[in-house]
Order: C-alpha cells, then structure tokens, then sequence
C-alpha cells in the first residue's frame, strides 16, 4: 500500500480531476492496476480504430468528398501552370475555406491528392479528440466522458463529406479554450491571441467560426461580472465581427453570383417541416438517415451516464456555455440558407462533446464515501458504464467499416469507366441513383463522377467550382454554361440547353438503361464506351 510522503501536495488541476476521477470508479483489487488503465487503454483503442475508418474505401462514398478532391487537384494543376481549364476557372483566395485547401494542397505534391486530402482529415479528427481532451483538462471535467469526443466526427457531417467543416472542428474547439482562458483573465496578450485564432478559424470555415464566436461571447457575458468589464472583454471580437460583415458584403457584391446557378442554390428552409427536428440531432451524431436511430440507446447511455456516476455540473458554470449554443443552433438555425444545405444539421459533431464539457467529477470526500458504503456490486457500476459507452463507440465504429467496405464492392465499376477515359476532358455528371445500398446513405453517388477530375486532370460538371466559398471558381463568364438544374433533374438533359457538345464523356449513375434517344441531336455522335453495373459512361464523337 502507497503511503503518501511527509510535506508533499496533493496534485491540483488536471492531475487532481485525473486522481479523482480514478477514484471515483473502484479498481478490482488493492493495486487498481486494471481499472487505473484499461479504460484509458480502451479510449486511445477506440480513438485509433476511428483513424483507420478514413482508409478504407479509396473513393469514399462521402457526398462531397470527391469535390473538395477535386478542388485540391484543381487548384495544384493551376499553381504549376499545368492546368487546361485556366481560361474558365481562377484562384479564390478570400474564402472561408482557406485552411483545409492551404494545408491540404502541400500534401498534394508528396502523394496522391485523395490520399492528402484523407490524411489532413484524418489528423483534424484525431486533432479535435485532442483539443476535446484539453479543453476538458483545463475545466476539470470527468475524464470518463472523453469516449463522447470520438461518434460525432463519424456522423452527418461525415457521411456528406464536409471536409472543410471537418478540418475546421479542432480549430473551433481550440479556439473556445483559448477564448474561456481569457474571459477569465483577460489580458491585452490573450485578446490578441483571440483576434489571431479567430482570424485563422474564419478562414477555416464560416460556420464554425461563427459557432466558436458565439461561444466566446457567452464565456465572458457569464464569467466577467460588471458591465464595463463585459464590454472591455468583447474588444476582440470586434474585429471578427467585423471581418465576418466585409466578407458578407464582398461575397454578395461578387461578380460571381450573377450567374443563375447561384439563384437555383439559394434556397431558405428553417427545417420545421415536422416535430422531427426536436430529436434530430441527438440521431444525427450517428448518421444522416433514420437508421442512425437504432444508435439513440447509445447517446442515451452517453447522456446518462454522468448522472449515475453521480458526477456534478462543472462549478464554473461558463462550461455548460458550449452546449446551450449548440441548443440554440439544434431549435433555432436553418437548414438551408444562402446556398448552403446541412446548417444546423452538421452541429450534431459539437453535441456529444459539449455535453460531456459540462461535468466534473464528484467531489473526492462524496466519492470515497459512496464507495466505501456501497457493496462490491454497486461499486463497479462506474467501470461497467464506462465500458458499456466505449463498446457502443466501438458497435459504431464497426458498422462504419462494415459499410465502407461494401461500398468499395458496389463502386467497383468506376474504375472500368475512369480506366476507358482519357486524361484533361471536360465530362458531365448524370446521376439518376444517388443512394448506396452498401453504405446506406442518399447522397453516396452525388459527385462520384468528380474522380475523373481528381485523378485524371479533367473538369466535371456539376462543380463546386460555381459556388462562392471554394478555392477555385469560374470566373464570371463562364457562369452561363454550368448546367445546375441538371444535378436534381438529370432526365432534364437537353442537347442544346446543356451545351452537350463542350462534354467529351457523360457519366451516368442509374440502375437500368437510358432511353434511346437521351443524347439525340443534330451535331455529334455520341456512344457507349462502357456499361457495367449502375454505371455508365457514354463519349461524344464525331461532330458535323
């Protein structure tokens, strides 16, 4: 038995909420050798087999993944003066996607672009589990809860391939420690770091940055005490506030949204259809679709497992911040604003850490008494919810993994088409089957097509190119000619409305034939190169 040593102190900080938290979950014997690591162990066990899941299919079926590939390959070929479509596309510097494409873009040159693109994904998810762990740390929170870091990377924002939102999430979670340090204390130093960490997570994402600053906004209005001290504190985010209203104006001024593809984007859509909303996104953690329900057991579990260890909300109340705007975001934001889809839905990542934020452990004199009076039973309840929460991470992770390798078997017929194509043409994308049996998501087929650019220099249409935020865009005469309509309608294709014949190949995703005369019209051939499985690949020819 460990006697403790004469004029030492007791630990303090992190390391006291570590000890306690130890503490609070009784080991199997004197030594606490297995309940001292196993959990840990588990935890960084689990963390590693989230990792993998981003090496699984080599074109993921993740909605927009494939164009934020594409981006990337686009914007290397233009730097190395390498590029075909320089006449119809050019460098955006001044986005909010600034970030994710800089780091992603290095990568590009020592290894393929889907590979880079994977990896910085893969180091922003490791990376926010990292900053969860932190900013847990440095409010003392319980950490037995670090496990409800890791499904929510893995959910909607996951399965529609919001790679620049994904790259943005640990930039965000840093930013609020950071931003709850100096509401605490503020100092001129610490204000700076606010304005400079702010600055780099706008150029990281909009969206998030806009969460973060809410966030931020909160930590001071409930930590600084009189008025004139609240105001003193919201200097820093001035600026930011500022920064965000420059780029609104610049970005509706934009000879860029002249075009009408913008307007067929620029939808509104609170998303209040049903009462579904109110249970959303506690199911979108897991997924985009109503089989992520059969997981709601396991954010139950989550939600109640702090309870039942009889933990206690943190004594500094600004910890429950993070999660009262998530709240406000799940009720009150859109889901479909200014041409982008998804809002409220992809906050469902920042739920399950910003729930877990909220709690410290129970006090070390309430622990050490529970578990003395208490028979062994009872006492082991705090490491068999631990390991119940983690197996139910690991349930997930698995059906992931499961899914992602059928996926690669259904998907296998596009590299029959790509291997038919030749490199630096332009294509159109015509998806009449969006959905994946394998992976079980609706929007798994979207983009697939955009591979042919990623991998093979060529231009795919529909590309993210039209929108405002992306890297690359079209310059603004070309506007004209992107055929948008033709991503929710593609049996809308029409010869001459489309410009069909600036398309060397036509990719077509759809379970049975086209009909005979889908491509008919007066000026070229067109044929079939190859047809296997849903997929279909279809090469303008001779022209008159």
């Amino acid at each position: 038995m460990n006697m403790p040593v004469e004029g030492s102190t007791p630990p303090s900080g992190p390391a006291r909420a570590e000890t306690v938290a130890s503490s609070a979950t009784p080991s199997f014997s004197r030594g606490g050798s297995l309940i001292a690591w196993l959990p840990r162990a588990l935890f960084i066990v689990t963390v590693l087999y989230g990792a993998v899941l981003f090496w699984i299919a080599p074109r993921p079926p993740l909605g927009d993944f494939a164009q934020h590939v594409g981006q990337v390959a686009l914007l290397r070929d233009l730097l190395d003066h390498a590029s075909p479509w320089k006449n119809i596309v050019h460098i955006n510097l001044f986005t909010p996607y600034l970030i994710g494409y800089a780091l992603a873009l290095p990568l590009a040159y020592v290894m393929p672009v889907a590979a880079a693109v994977k990896l910085l994904m893969m180091l922003s998810y490791l990376g926010f589990v990292a900053s969860c762990v932190g900013f847990r740390r440095h409010l003392n929170g319980d950490p037995r809860l670090d496990v409800l870091f890791v499904p929510g990377f893995f959910g909607v924002s996951f399965a529609w391939g919001l790679f620049t939102f994904l790259v943005a999430a640990p930039v965000g979670m840093l930013f609020m420690w950071l931003a709850h340090r100096f509401a605490t204390t503020p100092s001129v130093r610490l204000g700076v770091g606010v304005f400079l960490a702010g600055t780099v997570m706008f150029f990281s994402h909009a969206l998030v940055f806009l969460f973060a600053c809410a966030v931020g906004v909160g930590f001071v209005l409930v930590k600084q005490r009189s008025l004139a001290s609240k105001m003193r504190a919201l200097a820093p985010f001035v600026p930011l506030g500022l920064l965000c209203i420059a780029y609104a104006i610049w970005s509706h001024t934009s000879s860029s949204l002249a075009g009408e593809v913008i307007t067929a984007h620029d939808d509104f859509d609170w998303g209040w259809t049903n009462w579904k909303r109110v249970f959303s996104l506690p199911v979108l953690v897991w997924g985009p679709t109503k089989e992520s329900a059969m997981f709601l057991p396991v954010v139950a579990l989550m939600a109640a497992v702090p309870w039942l260890w009889r933990d206690r909300i943190n004594p500094d109340r600004a910890a429950v911040v993070p999660f009262l705007v998530v709240a406000i975001v799940w009720l009150l934001a859109p889901s479909t604003a200014v041409g982008t889809v998804f809002l409220y839905q992809r906050f469902a990542l920042f739920l399950l850490p910003a729930y877990a934020l909220m709690f410290a452990v129970p006090k070390p004199s309430h622990a050490a008494s529970t578990a003395a009076s208490t028979p062994l039973l009872r006492s082991l309840r705090g490491p068999v919810l631990q390991f119940a929460i983690i197996a139910g991470c690991w349930i997930f992770l698995a059906d992931q993994a499961v899914r992602l390798h059928r996926f690669v078997a259904e998907n296998a017929a596009l590299d029959q088409l790509l291997a038919k194509t030749e490199p630096g043409q332009r294509a159109l994308n015509l998806v009449f089957d969006r959905g994946s049996d394998a992976y079980r998501t609706p929007g798994a087929y979207m983009h697939q097509a955009v591979w042919y650019q990623a991998e093979k220099h060529g231009f795919v249409d529909l590309n993210f190119a039209v929108f405002v935020a992306p890297i690359v865009r079209f310059r603004p005469e070309q506007f004209a000619l992107q055929p948008s309509r033709l991503e929710e309608s593609p049996q809308a294709f029409d010869w001459k409305m489309d410009h069909g014949r600036m398309y060397r190949y036509f990719f077509v995703h759809k379970e049975g034939p086209l009909p005979a005369n889908f491509f008919a019209n007066d000026e070229c051939d067109v044929a079939l190169v190859i047809n296997s499985g849903a997929w279909s690949l279809y090469e303008r020819r001779t022209c008159r």
